[in-house]
């Protein structure tokens, strides 16, 4: 009898138990605490967060990207979650959890509305006007970021050997008779070789470039094309790396968003 009810006794330890263990094990001690209920769009924003590793950034900087990331899951109203990786998870769950609770119901509106909010990683030094983009997108400032040229991504350089930068771009290519049409913070707008025309973008997807901020000449001993790029990411909206900055330097949510986004400001909803 008393082997029986050692038995039951082990049994019930483990139903009402065992859940409390596996979220232990899974996150840690402070996994269990972790785990609260949140409503759903909060869910969808920490969902949305997991997939980059922010694991650099301030946490001044983590809150912003909370409100970023909520204020796109309202504008757009899709509901979409990540497949997180072990190493993102270890790295930043716990920092990136608190933002978004930290930050709950915050959103930024522009004039009013919920307007996309455009940003990238490290810019050329500048940003680029959202007019660029079509007439809806002029609350997208161009804006000076000095910040950006410490970045250790603000610089690269690539050689492409000349025969295989024609087989990429499906032309012959000579970057001494190439004409690169720039916009004012100095991104290749559009870019001309022979009778082929590629727009600035694309012809930096092609090239898998950082940024469509670059420079081209030939390198005759190597048979090759050296590219140099600023930046990365489109270079519209906010830079990552300023914001960062800016956080470190103290400035407050208000001064930062608008720095990149006219009339921006940050409210809470329900």
């Amino acid at each position: 009898m008393n082997r029986w009810m050692k038995n039951v006794a082990a049994v019930g330890f483990l139903v009402i138990f065992l859940p409390y263990t596996v979220t232990l094990l899974l996150n840690g001690r402070q996994g269990i605490h972790r785990e609260e209920e949140l409503p759903e769009l909060e869910y969808q924003v920490l969902s949305c967060m997991m997939q980059e590793d922010y694991s650099w950034m301030e946490e001044g900087t983590l809150t912003l990207m909370a409100i970023l990331y909520r204020t796109e899951c309202v504008r757009t109203g899709k509901t979409a979650y990540a497949d997180l990786s072990s190493e993102v998870y270890d790295k930043s769950y716990g920092r990136m959890y608190d933002a978004v609770v930290q930050t709950k119901g915050q959103v930024i509106t522009v004039g009013g509305e919920y307007k996309e909010l455009p940003y990238h990683a490290v810019s050329s030094g500048r940003t680029r006007a959202g007019a660029l983009l079509g007439e809806e997108y002029t609350y997208v400032l161009s804006a000076d970021c000095p910040y950006d040229r410490e970045s250790e991504n603000y610089l690269h350089t690539y050689l492409i050997p000349e025969e295989n930068l024609g087989e990429i771009l499906g032309a012959d290519f000579d970057p001494e008779n190439a004409v690169l049409e720039r916009d004012d913070a100095d991104y290749v707008s559009y870019i001309t070789a022979v009778d082929q025309t590629w727009q600035g973008e694309a012809f930096r997807s092609l090239l898998h470039l950082p940024s469509s901020c670059f420079q081209m000449s030939t390198d005759r001993t190597q048979n090759a094309v050296r590219i140099t790029v600023k930046g990365s990411g489109h270079g519209f909206g906010l830079s990552l790396y300023t914001a960062d900055r800016m956080v470190r330097d103290g400035a407050d949510l208000t001064e930062i968003i608008q720095k990149f986004y006219q009339e921006a400001i940050c409210i809470t909803i329900p």
